[in-house]
């Protein structure tokens, strides 16, 4: 009969059987893809008997990236406490980064040819679904468990404030969770709150260690607002001697925080209050995501800029690019290129000018290329350069830059990620002479709840609708 403290004792055992699981569906998903897609039956006809080489090969790759990649996109950690689609879609983007990785590797190598379209896409399908049931039936699993008494996380909460009500009622409606108040600690409460009804109340510290050193506590959270940190400090100093987690509720739920986190920086803890997403393993994601979609878009469009070349040579003399200042990441200047649209010179006259509809200074055809956006394709060679990405906050010139940022709340937070073609507000419409309140919320947004699926789904609104728009111009 399974134990209630079963799991908890041997989450590392676990953890690492999962591990290998994972390893073990990639492995087999690959293998039994190919006896049913064409390639088995076309091999066969050679005389081939079993999986080629080549096919291991790609397989086993698959595997190693896996490896690697998963445990970078924490898809080991805890999940305790995080919904089932949040997990999933860490998933997600784990495997889809060994899909790109592999794509990458074929285009290097220029094996691409040698393999079944068919067994790739029964491939990833097959390993995707794998995984996601995977993960499904574990959370069923556990619910159950949790439900009948077992995997449950006793948690003693200190304080018996505000902030304290808040944590009890979100753990009070998350049963799924196992994680079950047992005991508050309030020496200073004088009116105890109605959510520690039926609760065991502890007046002191010392009476508080006593408790934990029972064994009956597997998690003490201090829930306290900053001005009673003499409390926090005296239950950190009580607790030392005990193995039982501590955590601390941060007291930041007043302040707008852009995608606050924690972080140690040379020993020390600290709390990020402006900080963007794409960080760590997902800098990574970002840095392939660009030069891998920039390096297939620059041989699709490399046609089509040819004939806008041409076509800007023929409308007017001077060059085809134009060169701009504009401010990107961590607010550093660069070059961006565009195809010009305007005669040479032409700002000697009229000075720093801010795009609208009633600017005539373009060319017809240097027109036609603001409307359909298409005179900033050459902005892909930014991105070749690491100076912007594909996605992103658009970049503006210093001058707008030093004008605006003391004018527009969180203005210069844009600057927090590389500078893009094409952006969360863009494909929303705002663009041009339009609200930077509104713009600047947009690219915000963006920053904050970045994602490769955002990404993708920026992309796919920019070809159906971004491209072509009435504040284009």
């Amino acid at each position: 009969m399974l134990k209630k403290g079963f799991l908890k004792g041997h989450a590392n055992t676990l953890n690492h059987a999962l591990r290998l699981v994972d390893l073990l569906v990639v492995l087999i998903c690959g293998s039994l893809a190919y006896f049913y897609s064409p390639a088995f039956e076309a091999f066969t006809a050679l005389g081939a008997e079993g999986l080629p080489a080549h096919y291991i090969k790609a397989i086993l790759l698959a595997v190693v990236f896996t490896a690697i990649l998963f445990p970078m996109f924490n898809i080991y950690r805890v999940w305790r406490g995080t919904s089932t689609l949040t997990e999933i879609k860490y998933l997600a983007t784990a495997w889809l980064m060994v899909g790109l990785l592999l794509t990458a590797f074929a285009f290097i190598t220029k094996s691409g040819a040698d393999f079944s379209r068919t067994w790739l896409g029964l491939w990833f399908i097959s390993v995707w679904v794998s995984l996601v049931g995977l993960r499904v039936l574990m959370r069923l699993a556990l619910r159950w468990m949790r439900s009948n008494g077992y995997n449950h996380r006793h948690i003693v909460i200190v304080g018996a404030g505000e902030q304290a009500a808040v944590v009890a009622d979100r753990l009070k409606r998350s049963t799924w969770f196992g994680l079950e108040i047992s005991a508050l600690y309030c020496p200073h409460s004088k009116e105890l709150p109605l959510w520690s009804k039926g609760k065991v109340l502890i007046n002191n510290i010392d009476e508080l260690r006593k408790y934990i050193d029972g064994g009956r506590v597997d998690q003490v959270w201090i829930s306290l607002p900053h001005s009673e940190e003499d409390t926090i400090r005296d239950v950190i100093v009580a607790l030392d001697g005990s193995d039982t987690e501590i955590r601390y509720v941060p007291d930041i739920f007043e302040y707008q925080l852009m995608h606050h986190s924690l972080s140690e920086i040379a020993g020390v803890p600290v709390v990020n209050i402006s900080y963007s997403a794409i960080d760590g393993a997902n800098k990574l994601i970002k840095m392939i995501e660009d030069y891998l979609l920039t390096a297939v878009l620059l041989v699709l469009a490399s046609p089509l800029m040819f004939l806008i070349a041409v076509g800007v040579k023929l409308s007017s003399s001077g060059p085809v690019f134009f060169k701009q200042q504009r401010v990107g990441w961590n607010g550093q200047e660069f070059i961006m290129f565009k195809f010009r649209s305007m005669p040479v010179e032409v700002e000697k006259e009229s000075g720093p000018v801010w795009a609208s509809k009633q600017d005539n200074r373009a060319t017809p055809f240097g027109s036609f290329l603001r409307k359909t956006s298409l005179d900033e394709l050459p902005q892909l060679f930014n991105v070749l350069l690491g100076e912007m990405s594909l996605i992103g906050p658009r970049p503006e010139r210093p001058m707008f830059v030093e004008k605006y940022k003391d004018e527009i709340p969180h203005y210069m937070k844009k600057h927090l990620v590389k500078a893009g073609l094409t952006g969360w507000a863009q494909v929303h419409g705002w663009r041009g002479n339009t609200c930077l309140h509104t713009r600047i919320e947009h690219d915000l947004y963006y920053i904050e709840n970045w994602s490769l699926w955002l990404d993708i789904k920026i992309i796919i609104m920019t070809v159906l609708r971004g491209l072509v728009h009435k504040n284009a111009y």
